[in-house]
């Protein structure tokens, strides 16, 4: 069971993008070095020089391909400035900018390859992806949001849940879910993030809980780092009308994510103020 932490997967993607540009930058130097002045020999007839198109760099399409893990982090990427771009989109325009920023992270997504750790993320954030796409679309065609956020996948046989967003956290839904556990019901708020496959909860509030530590386990966020958190079960999950008991969370960080173990089985439709979830 690998958790992942959001604050992690935009570091991540902060530092492909900054060694990237390095790479970049040392390629430009190191074909410009010019040649001492000391080694020149002394002006003789010389032969035409080479052509420019001689000195070239490699097309892309040769280079050496880019790690898989790149799909997915690249596709992230894409998916955040999408939503981003809905949540101030006034015109059609705004909203053909937005469907495209879908289009490539579903494309992006859809490339991680079964041998990728977090293929069976991908898989999920495709079903998500694809859904968003759609509603894009719609409000591009001039379909309210109203009605576009609440339009289900086709495949889709009826909400089972209709969880509210309180508020977001660099584009991450805030939802409010409750626990119960040895010392009570308590609610908190949780990041909705569906790269986290298990449900994370803070010291505090396992502690406001009464969890009981049972183990611990290793968990893998995005820059590919472990770390050991200790893991305790809570009686009950609660939110939006679903409800799941008897569930193993991990405890650590300093916020709580909602996990793919509560609502992973479903579909997911992301609307502006909830988030459906479709059997």
């Amino acid at each position: 069971m690998h958790w992942r932490s959001y604050t992690a997967m935009i570091v991540a993607i902060s530092s492909l993008t900054v060694a990237s540009g390095c790479g970049s930058k040392v390629a430009l130097e190191s074909s410009t070095v010019p040649t001492p002045a000391a080694a020149a020999p002394a002006p003789t007839p010389a032969a035409p020089a080479p052509a420019a198109t001689e000195v070239s760099t490699a097309p892309a399409a040769d280079a050496p391909a880019a790690p898989s893990q790149s799909y997915f982090r690249e596709g992230v990427n894409r998916a955040t400035s999408a939503v981003n771009i809905g949540k101030s989109a006034q015109s059609p325009d705004d909203w053909k900018l937005a469907t495209s920023r879908w289009e490539q992270a579903l494309s992006l997504m859809q490339k991680v390859p079964a041998s990728d750790p977090n293929y069976a993320t991908a898989q999920t954030k495709i079903k998500e992806y694809q859904q968003n796409l759609a509603s894009a679309q719609q409000r591009v065609n001039g379909v309210p949001r109203a009605a576009a956020s609440a339009t289900p996948a086709k495949d889709s046989s009826g909400l089972v849940a209709q969880i509210p967003i309180v508020e977001r956290r660099g584009g991450t839904p805030v939802v409010p879910v409750t626990f119960s556990g040895q010392k009570g019901k308590q609610q908190f708020s949780m990041l909705f993030d569906t790269g986290a496959t298990g449900t994370l909860i803070t010291a505090e509030m396992a502690n406001a809980l009464g969890v009981v530590i049972v183990g611990e386990t290793i968990a893998t966020i995005a820059d590919g780092s472990q770390v050991s958190l200790p893991i305790g079960y809570v009686d009950a999950i609660e939110a939006g009308g679903l409800r799941k008991e008897a569930v193993l969370v991990a405890i650590g960080g300093d916020v709580g994510l909602l996990g793919q173990d509560f609502y992973g089985k479903y579909g997911i439709s992301l609307g502006s103020n909830s988030i459906g979830l479709y059997e």
